[in-house]
């Protein structure tokens, strides 16, 4: 994630291909928005990924972000079974994953899987 975060031109976009030697773009279009997508959806599932009939939170958040200890959110973010929001918070500098979600119908089967600090 940070190197490909580098590598982001000062727009927040990048190129379609990377030279893995000069990291320089290569060949496509200089800000490919597909790019961008991606990078969202990268972040999105850091946060929640659907796996099979349930949601998995926070699997794919860095230490780095939780060493910090400072207070993250995300959403609302849609899912399959409808729109959540993601907080994670520190009380007493342990992390705390709270969320609230505004579901099609029933809410699904939530785990949380977030690294150890």
């Amino acid at each position: 994630m940070k190197a490909i975060a580098k590598i982001a031109s000062p727009t927040g976009q990048w190129p379609e291909s990377v030279h893995p030697i000069t990291k320089g773009g290569c060949m496509g279009d200089g800000q490919h928005v597909w790019a961008a997508g991606e990078w969202v959806m990268m972040l999105r599932n850091c946060f929640v990924r659907e796996e099979g009939s349930r949601l998995i939170l926070c699997s794919g958040i860095p230490r780095a972000w939780l060493e910090k200890k400072t207070t993250m959110s995300f959403g609302p973010a849609p899912t399959a079974f409808g729109d959540i929001d993601i907080t994670i918070k520190f009380e007493a500098n342990k992390p705390v994953v709270e969320w609230r979600g505004k579901w099609f119908s029933s809410q699904p089967e939530i785990e949380v899987r977030l690294a150890k600090i």
